[in-house]
């Protein structure tokens, strides 16, 4: 598979001029050509791809793909980044199209639909026309123009959907119970047949949003998420923890009480998406007087505790800030997530709730939490000596934040720091992110 991406990404790249070679890769897919005085192109294309990665060659393809529209290319690039994912497998996408029986797009054309995701036609037959001949023409002929003459499945079987890659038969179904194509109790009948199905491979149809009161669906492998809205996210923290109380506990708004200057609180609606950093942004612009993103990172750098903190946060950004735009979830550092009131101090026989901050806290598409904790020597000693009393309860902790739906991944601190530290930043994101469809 390795020859197979590295050869097309080189054939590709053979074809364009030296000038093109200096621009267009590094533009369109961020790969850097050196102009290397005197070298062929062939030259300066291996030198560009020597030492890059199976996956990092995927992704570079996937981009360049989505610039050229090489369907061929992105089904070879999915083919090695879905290579770890629970496969979809024939049986089920047959399954799938018995499920729809004779009508695939409802109130759609399948012809325009289906000819988002593949070919129906040859270069040639493009150029001089193809006499009725082609798949784009037969498709139109036998479920558009004529209704019940294909079945979904024999569709299936014509365009290649029962064995593309997950990604690409993923959007077919996004689009069949797209509100364009179905709305109403056809559309909640449809998806909950469909998703009987999907979850015999661990995937899912869940809704991501809403198009005028209409559900819009994506396709996602079925993880876990936390019951209930994140609301009053308390994140930041740099100082003494804040005192607070409800302004309406009906409601469930609060008001801080005393310490408000050593963090910030979020109580903003959260919705299906997660919380991204545009909106973190937005919503600092309000709060701050019209501070910006760059003051927004300056006070959340504020509250990092070590060099290891400070290195995730930096690279965070600086590896996904433009590559994602304005879909980059938000990195939230030391959040509360259990929170005494200060009187506890004064109880008897009542103790602190252990594990009260997290370090990092992702809020991601489908209820996904995420927390990322950076584990110095007082994770596992008391009074610089190892104790067994403080991993336990540490492990204890992380035990009943995964049995509540969270995902915890811990780091050591001396991987965030001195060499190999950035790619291993990077490639936990990376695998986090494709496992949970961001910048799919």
């Amino acid at each position: 598979m390795a020859d197979d991406i590295y050869g097309l990404l080189a054939g590709i790249l053979q074809g364009m001029t030296h000038a093109q070679l200096s621009d267009e890769p590094h533009r369109v897919a961020g790969l850097i050509v050196e102009s290397g005085e005197g070298l062929s192109k062939r030259q300066r294309i291996d030198l560009a791809l020597a030492d890059l990665s199976e996956e990092e060659l995927a992704g570079i393809a996937l981009k360049l793909a989505a610039h050229r529209s090489d369907t061929a290319l992105d089904e070879v690039a999915r083919a090695i980044l879905e290579a770890g994912d629970p496969p979809l497998s024939q049986i089920t996408r047959r399954d799938i199209a018995r499920a729809l029986g004779d009508d695939f797009a409802g109130e759609r054309s399948t012809v325009d639909i289906v000819g988002r995701y593949f070919p129906l036609s040859s270069p040639i037959e493009d150029f001089l026309g193809s006499n009725g001949r082609s798949l784009r023409d037969q498709i139109d002929r036998h479920m558009d123009q004529n209704p019940g003459d294909w079945s979904v499945e024999h569709l299936f079987g014509q365009i290649g959907a029962l064995s593309c890659s997950r990604a690409r038969f993923g959007a077919l179904l996004e689009e069949a119970v797209h509100p364009l194509s179905r709305s109403g109790d056809v559309q909640a009948t449809t998806v909950a047949v469909l998703n009987k199905i999907l979850a015999r491979d661990g995937y899912e149809l869940t809704q991501e949003s809403e198009l005028s009161g209409h559900p819009i669906f994506g396709f996602r492998a079925i993880v876990r998420g936390v019951g209930g809205r994140p609301k009053n996210l308390i994140f930041a923290s740099r100082g003494v923890k804040p005192e607070i109380g409800f302004a309406d506990a009906i409601n469930n708004d609060i008001v801080i009480l005393s310490g408000e200057e050593s963090c910030l609180i979020y109580d903003r609606p959260i919705g299906s998406n997660g919380l991204l950093w545009s909106e973190l942004v937005s919503w600092w612009s309000e709060v701050a007087s019209g501070a910006n993103a760059a003051q927004l990172g300056a006070r959340l750098r504020e509250s990092l505790d070590s060099d290891a903190e400070k290195t995730l946060f930096a690279t965070y950004f600086k590896a996904y800030r433009a590559a994602l735009g304005v879909a980059l979830p938000a990195l939230l550092p030391q959040v509360y997530l259990h929170y005494d009131p200060a009187v506890v101090k004064t109880l008897r026989h009542r103790l602190p709730i252990p594990r009260q901050r997290m370090d990092f806290l992702l809020l991601l598409p489908g209820r996904q939490r995420i927390v990322i904790e950076v584990d110095g020597k007082h994770h596992f000693s008391e009074n610089d000596r190892p104790s067994l009393k403080v991993y336990a309860d540490m492990v204890s902790a992380d035990r009943e934040l995964r049995l509540s739906g969270y995902e915890v991944y811990r780091f050591g601190a001396n991987e965030l720091v001195g060499n190999g530290a950035e790619q291993r930043i990077t490639g936990f994101f990376d695998k986090l992110f494709r496992l949970h469809g961001v910048n799919n």
